[in-house]
């Protein structure tokens, strides 16, 4: 299983694949798109250093990680673009693909059409963006071209597990590390235009209104009790405080998840290693010490504590379900707590 980790800065790359980077996605926004499309970012970060800025940045980037045998995905993974954009975006695309990236993360279909009609010479990946709940869509998109999708990070084990038997001859891409969100990513039309909690305008920003929950599914009542618990939660939040997947690990490992994405961009390096470390750390564990599952959560959840320096809490979890036997010896369902 390859770690999909974050890049922003040049002089980052060594430094994460060292920590045990296996890939990278990133983004490009030159001064040029910034100043004519200033409330547009073309992938959903406006700025404020989530970005390369330069071509040759970009160049930088992918000669030293091929250089280690490690690929470099771009994204372009805004929701859609105007037709004004498009003659921009395409000649943006010839561009980074003779400098020799691995692959273009899309969200929009009409960018997904025309890159095919248009030929373009690298692998297409579907961002979370794209919205794909079911094999059928993996399916859809798969037909269209498409190599990689990446699963929203909304779905259970058990519906990821279900997709994976369904589908073949695609890479299936699943988050693992930081920022979960109570919306749907590709039904979202906010800019990612997270601050401080200091500056409130931007950080109590329009995803964050309260909202009603319901939870519609066939799953056990404990597990549904969990999901909607923590769904609840992550509407009054903030998005970023340490969401963790990784005890889900041991079961991406048996269902051939290709790759596990550490959500980031922006961050400042250190953090980044941290980060690509610890799930390192616990992919080397699962691959050298064969673990039994429970011998694995506990490894995991000690770890992230050691790391980062707070307990494993259920309605941070990217994959509540993995802790339903854990909370279940402890409480009741009516008793549940988090």
């Amino acid at each position: 299983m390859k770690i999909l980790s974050p890049v922003d800065k040049v002089e980052e790359v060594e430094k994460l694949i060292e920590a045990g980077a296996s890939e990278f996605y990133c983004g490009l926004l030159t001064h040029d798109w910034h100043n004519k499309y200033i409330a547009g970012s073309i992938n959903r970060r406006p700025g404020g250093g989530a970005n390369l800025t330069t071509f040759d940045e970009l160049k930088s980037c992918v000669n030293i990680a091929h250089s280690h045998q490690v690929p470099v995905f771009l994204t372009f993974n805004e929701h859609y673009y105007t037709p004004e954009q498009y003659p921009y975006i395409l000649d943006y695309v010839d561009k980074v693909v003779s400098i020799g990236v691995d692959a273009l993360l899309v969200a929009d279909l009409a960018l997904l059409l025309t890159l095919r009609q248009k030929a373009v010479n690298t692998r297409i990946f579907i961002s979370v963006g794209g919205n794909a709940f079911n094999s059928e869509t993996v399916k859809f998109y798969q037909d269209l071209g498409a190599s990689r999708i990446i699963l929203p990070r909304h779905l259970t084990l058990k519906e990821i597990n279900i997709i994976c038997n369904r589908v073949s001859g695609i890479e299936l891409e699943t988050f693992i590390f930081n920022s979960r969100c109570p919306n749907v990513d590709g039904l979202c039309t906010f800019q990612h235009g997270l601050a401080s909690q200091s500056f409130k305008p931007l950080y109590e920003n329009a995803c964050m209104l309260p909202y009603d929950i319901s939870v519609v599914a066939d799953d056990s009542v404990e597990e549904k009790q969990i999901s909607w618990k923590r769904q609840h939660i992550w509407q009054t939040v903030h998005v970023d405080d340490y969401p963790c997947g990784a005890c889900a690990l041991y079961e991406f490992n048996k269902i051939n998840i290709t790759s596990v994405k550490i959500v980031g961009r922006g961050n400042p390096t250190a953090r980044k290693v941290t980060d690509v470390v610890f799930i390192r750390t616990l992919l080397d564990f699962l691959e050298n010490e064969k673990p039994s599952r429970e011998q694995y959560c506990e490894t995991a959840q000690k770890l992230y504590q050691e790391t980062y320096k707070r307990s494993c809490r259920v309605y941070m979890c990217y994959y509540p379900e993995v802790l339903v036997e854990k909370w279940n010896r402890q409480y009741s369902s009516q008793e549940l707590r988090i």
